[in-house]
């Protein structure tokens, strides 16, 4: 299995794809908190999470599409009462290439702060191509719904990773 076929695993397994991401070829956001890598489902704390992370996706030659970077925590307020609605922690769109800082950012980050006790919650980045520049310049946190997100925006995702932060 390479690591394409594995992250599509994972997130099946935990049942984002097809619950929160469409299905999509399976490329890896390469994440970072602080030179930090996000490794698919695994644990980082509130502290390292606090600031937004780099990140980089492949871009294919020649392409001139903009890009949306979603981050959702899909446990809010608890794994156990979620409801299937997320919490919408970060979201920029019409990134050119890989220049987030040159993109338009509708929510500004804000790091996972699960509340105390509600257990360990999954936090989900996601790249999408976009078919035509973003007609939305703000959203709400609570309650999101990042399929019907991505559908209402035409957004197609092309690649995606996930961590698990907790606050004991």
């Amino acid at each position: 299995m390479n690591a394409n076929e594995a992250l599509l695993a994972a997130l099946r397994r935990e049942r984002l794809v097809p619950d929160q991401i469409d299905a999509f070829p399976g490329d890896e956001v390469s994440a970072k908190y602080g030179g930090v890598p996000v490794s698919p489902g695994g644990k980082l704390s509130v502290e390292q999470t606090a600031s937004a992370p780099d990140l980089e996706w492949s871009v294919p030659d020649g392409e001139s599409a903009a890009y949306a970077v979603l981050m959702f925590d899909v446990d809010a307020p608890s794994r156990s009462t979620s409801h299937g609605l997320c919490w919408l922690h970060w979201a920029v769109g019409d990134i050119p290439g890989l220049d987030i800082a040159r993109g338009s950012e509708i929510v500004p980050y804000a790091g996972p702060t699960p509340p105390k006790g509600s257990g360990p919650h999954r936090y989900v980045l996601v790249v999408y191509r976009q078919a035509e520049e973003m007609g939305v310049r703000q959203l709400g946190r609570p309650k999101f719904d990042p399929l019907r997100f991505a559908h209402s925006q035409e957004l197609e995702p092309i690649a995606a990773n996930f961590f698990v932060a907790e606050n004991e």
